[in-house]
């Protein structure tokens, strides 16, 4: 059974993370499924190779593989190994929600006085930093981009209008174009790698008008997104064409790239759930994030 969230483009990271905790939670569940280092390696493979971009779900499997491995030292019944790995993933999903909430907290703070704010594609991380300052009063408004081909930008719009909050929603290659109008540009993130970040395809050229503008950028993300280089197994996945054009004609080779690698320069730093990251805090937090032996490998070619 392919995990559920294989070739999702439209949903946010918040509940693609769950989705993938919950069809975990089952695969453990079954009584076929064994809880021993090999058969769960193969599980977290699984996942994480149905969302390559997603570092969470390297985080997940890493945490989950370590336990599983403890058990086997330990030569612990399966029942009871079962038992260790399945508290674990439920730590895991406790964990994240807990640091989201944390980062929406923290990113309070770098939010500009105007309430003007740019971001692209639909991070439910700065979704909820939104709303969470103008629940509390705070003035917000917000300048969306689309965020084709999928248009996740429209879902975000229509979100933070049904909180109240004002916003513009423009075509992908005008959101440069109200910079101008921008206190700050907020964006969420797939993956923080030691110099780099993966976001949706888009944010470099946005960023470097944000830099020629002076408009300060910042990363919102978990610090379970955070990876080492050394990690090969995270990719940038091409996506069916047919998500760009369906009914493309005979001669016309359509190519989805949904996702991109952008160097951290471009960000004034990352929000986490502990605070605000530095280039040079993020190179050792990046550096140092633990990934197991079975998830450091790149993923075979298809």
């Amino acid at each position: 059974m392919q995990p559920p969230i294989a070739f999702d483009s439209i949903a946010p990271q918040s509940e693609l993370v769950e989705r993938a905790c919950s069809w975990l939670a089952e695969r453990l569940a079954a009584a076929e499924t064994p809880a021993s280092p090999d058969a769960l390696a193969a599980l977290c493979v699984e996942l994480a190779d149905a969302q390559p971009a997603m570092a969470a779900l390297i985080a997940l499997g890493t945490r989950l593989l370590a336990v599983a491995h403890k058990a086997a030292a330990e030569e612990v019944l399966p029942g009871e190994a079962r038992r260790r790995v399945e508290e674990a993933l439920a730590a895991w999903r406790a964990d994240w929600h807990a640091a989201s909430e944390n980062v929406v907290r923290q990113a309070q703070a770098v939010l500009p006085a105007s309430g003007w704010v740019a971001t692209m594609t639909r991070s439910s991380l700065v979704e909820r930093t939104l709303v969470a300052a103008h629940a509390a009063g705070r003035p917000v408004r917000a300048l969306v981009s689309e965020s084709r081909p999928m248009n996740e930008g429209r879902a975000l719009a229509g979100a933070l209008a049904d909180a109240g909050i004002a916003t513009w929603l423009a075509v992908d290659g005008a959101l440069a174009l109200l910079l101008p109008q921008a206190g700050a540009l907020l964006l969420g993130a797939d993956a923080v790698r030691q110099t780099t970040f993966v976001s949706k395809a888009g944010t470099y050229g946005l960023l470097l008008v944000a830099r020629e503008l002076n408009v300060p950028a910042f990363v919102l993300a978990q610090r379970a997104k955070f990876l080492p280089d050394r990690c090969a197994r995270l990719t940038l996945p091409r996506r069916d064409a047919s998500e760009v054009w369906a009914d493309a004609p005979e001669g016309v080779q359509v190519v989805n790239l949904p996702f991109e690698e952008i160097p951290l320069a471009l960000v004034r730093g990352v929000v986490t759930e502990s605070g605000f990251l530095g280039h040079r805090e993020l190179a050792d937090a990046a550096a140092s994030a633990l990934v197991a032996p079975e998830l450091l490998a790149p993923a075979p070619p298809a």
